[in-house]
């Protein structure tokens, strides 16, 4: 079973992404679909059965964006509480339905191109989640060394068990490391042990409530009460919901269990956060002109090189004479950023709430 996790509003891809129009609703692919559509097609790739969690004020841009989606396919959160209690109602719900079921955690607003590649790398994690007791994180070959992502340590290659078929090897799990730094990084990229942490996990439902149960009872007890509180009705599950401590699930199981192991892959991934990431998503797309600028919308580039713009408002937008710019206008903002600063459009969100301008937000 897939379980899509859509929650979120992107926020370094303000203005483009709102908490009205969030990442994964948008159509910022490089073929013009959305990352949810992405994520879907990703999932159905997988043959089971599939199930989507996200806030319930995107129900119905999520059921718009899929409508072959069944109601009781979609997970409606009554307030965000993190990935790690989105995961335990998703395996409780999963249970319900297959009482051996195997999860498979998909994000909604990653971009994997490499459909075939993606494809075995996660049918492999789904198989040895069947046939072994682990916890297992899809760990990405680094091509560099991002100081801004999270690692997983590799250790020795698991044996493999009997009727586990073509599934790529699997090595034991050693630890975690959130955004270590550039000089730190740089040495795990080069030392061959380290895999970037995609956040793509598979799972028997069963041992993945096990060990929550055993690492973070309060959450799992928690998500039980409110899982049992459904029958009652949207308010008393809202209720129980609202007394879920929050939680990330790679700091509440995949960090403190000794279960977890590493599948090592080499393919391309990008979660598309940041203008520059979607820059270089659409050159590698050929989506790019001759001059390496990639335009979205109504848009007039002259003696302009390696600049994204994405115009989405009621006017032309002419960039003259640029090089390596971000130029995002939409009906009521416009940002204009050097390429290499986007990371900082963070900012500009953190001022905005702190001058109270929420209808920007």
């Amino acid at each position: 079973m897939a379980v899509i996790l859509a929650g979120g509003s992107g926020t370094r891809l303000w203005p483009r992404s709102r908490s009205r129009e969030p990442k994964h609703l948008s159509p910022l692919a490089p073929d013009g679909r959305s990352l949810l559509r992405h994520a879907y097609d990703r999932a159905r790739r997988l043959g089971g059965q599939i199930l989507v969690v996200t806030a319930v004020p995107q129900a119905a841009q999520v059921l718009a964006e899929l409508p072959e989606l069944e109601p009781e396919q979609l997970l409606l959160e009554p307030e965000p509480r993190g990935t790690g209690p989105a995961l335990a109602w998703a395996a409780s719900t999963a249970l319900a339905l297959q009482p051996e079921a195997v999860m498979v955690s998909l994000h909604a607003d990653h971009y994997m191109p490499d459909e075939q590649a993606t494809t075995r790398a996660l049918l492999s994690a789904a198989a040895w989640a069947r046939h072994a007791d682990v916890l297992i994180s899809v760990g990405l070959r680094p091509t560099w060394g991002a100081p801004g992502l999270g690692y997983v340590e590799a250790g020795e290659e698991l044996q493999r068990p009997e009727g586990l078929g073509e599934a790529l090897g699997l090595r034991r799990g050693l630890g975690f490391i959130e955004k270590p730094g550039a000089e730190r990084a740089q040495e795990m990229c080069d030392s061959g042990r380290y895999y970037w942490n995609t956040g793509l996990f598979a799972w028997r439902a069963e041992l993945f409530l096990a060990e929550l149960a055993s690492l973070a009872p309060q959450v799992s007890a928690a998500v039980e009460a409110a899982v049992a509180a459904q029958p009652r009705g949207n308010a008393a599950f809202s209720a129980a919901w609202g007394r879920v401590p929050p939680g990330v699930v790679d700091r509440l199981v995949m960090e403190r269990s000794s279960r977890v192991a590493v599948l090592p892959v080499e393919l391309r991934w990008s979660d598309l956060g940041s203008f520059l990431d979607l820059y270089q998503a659409a050159i590698d797309a050929g989506a790019g002109d001759d001059r390496e600028n990639v335009v979205r919308g109504d848009a007039l580039l002259l003696d302009s090189d390696q600049s994204y713009v994405d115009s989405t408002g009621q006017r032309l937008v002419v960039v003259v004479g640029a090089e390596q710019l971000a130029v995002i206008d939409t009906e009521d903002a416009l940002l204009v950023c050097p390429l290499s600063r986007v990371q900082e459009v963070m900012r500009v969100v953190e001022e905005l709430q702190k001058k109270g301008r929420s209808d920007l937000l």
